[in-house]
């Protein structure tokens, strides 16, 4: 009786412990979304912050800086951010490979090479096409990788793949822009991972995709808990183990599409939050999902607010601030591996 109690009351307290963790990361990102809010080439006060989001004066102009600058690139921060952390989520789990991310598995570049081609040769092409554009480089660069590793390869082999698919499109991308330097010479900016050349029309361009996608990754929670346990469990559970992995891996090129499309291609960050979040949550991948989401757009808040500070009154595009928090991240792992 002792025992059953002990463990009665053990239930009952990690759900609570995890929902209180979720409504602090919570409460994180609403603080850090007032901060970038209030930063950039001119600083503005707390107050000023506020009086724009609840009682908005057009004729105001710092006002009118919150409503029409930064809170539609504060928009794109959150959703690009939660995007990659979901996608990087997913990426580890189908592949049981604690390196897998979208920007290291040569995702990221197939899409942004494809986005980049398609707006030079393709003359009915439009940037309203990007998502597909991005969507169908993803999903090459996926299979190109994954046939290059085989799937049951050691993450080591994975990884040198990923690596060799990026650079092989990243030299190809650059060849395109030497082709056009002048009709492509916005997307140089683009291909750093540009929050603030993104804007609220982009985001119309995905969000359909984004909505279906992280609605369907929920829908596979149990169905990941389950292969967490191992393929041959999963399987005796009655999951479709290559629906599964098939899924996952459409759910991520999808995922890592709509981000490229809007914000080009933004590294390290579904490599650096799902560790992040194993450290607050273990065994549940509904918690796992959620606690991914709200750290991924707490990140690129953050890195975005870094981006515009750092260099004030000039600013550096995120992606390169990205790089530089999950490049350490990603030696210390394969250091792990290593050893």
């Amino acid at each position: 009786m002792m025992l059953n109690k002990a463990q009665g009351s053990e239930s009952r307290y990690f759900p609570l412990a995890r929902f209180i963790g979720a409504v602090l990361l919570f409460v994180a990102v609403v603080s850090a979304s007032l901060w970038h809010l209030s930063v950039g080439a001119k600083s503005l006060d707390w107050v000023t912050v506020w009086q724009a989001l609840t009682a908005y004066d057009p004729s105001n102009m710092d006002q009118a800086i919150v409503r029409e600058n930064r809170e539609a690139r504060l928009i794109v921060a959150l959703v690009v951010g939660a995007s990659l952390a979901l996608s990087g989520v997913i990426m580890q789990a189908i592949s049981s490979n604690p390196l897998a991310d979208p920007g290291l598995l040569g995702i990221n570049s197939g899409a942004a090479f494809f986005v980049v081609a398609g707006l030079l040769f393709l003359p009915v092409a439009s940037h309203v096409y990007s998502p597909l554009l991005a969507f169908l480089g993803a999903g090459f660069a996926a299979l190109f990788v994954m046939a290059l590793s085989g799937w049951q390869q050691s993450s080591e082999r994975l990884v040198l793949a990923g690596m060799a698919v990026t650079a092989m499109f990243s030299a190809m991308t650059a060849i395109l822009l030497i082709m056009d330097q002048q009709g492509l010479d916005k997307l140089r900016h683009w291909l750093t991972g540009a929050i603030g050349a993104s804007d609220l029309k982009k985001l119309d361009w995905v969000y359909p995709y984004l909505i279906g996608a992280v609605l369907y990754s929920f829908a596979l929670v149990r169905s990941l808990n389950a292969f967490h346990l191992g393929e041959r469990v999963a399987s005796s559970l009655g999951v479709n183990v290559l629906f599964l992995k098939v899924s996952g891996l459409a759910l991520v090129i999808v995922l890592s599409g709509c981000v490229v499309a809007v914000a080009g291609p933004i590294g390290f960050v579904g490599l650096v939050v799902p560790h992040m979040a194993r450290l607050l949550i273990r065994n549940s991948y509904l918690w796992l999902f959620l606690y991914s989401l709200l750290l991924g757009a707490l990140l690129l808040i953050l890195s975005d607010i870094v981006a515009r500070l750092v260099l004030r009154p000039y600013e550096i595009n995120t992606g390169i601030i990205t790089a530089f928090v999950g490049a350490p991240v990603f030696i210390a792992l394969v250091l792990g591996k290593m050893k």
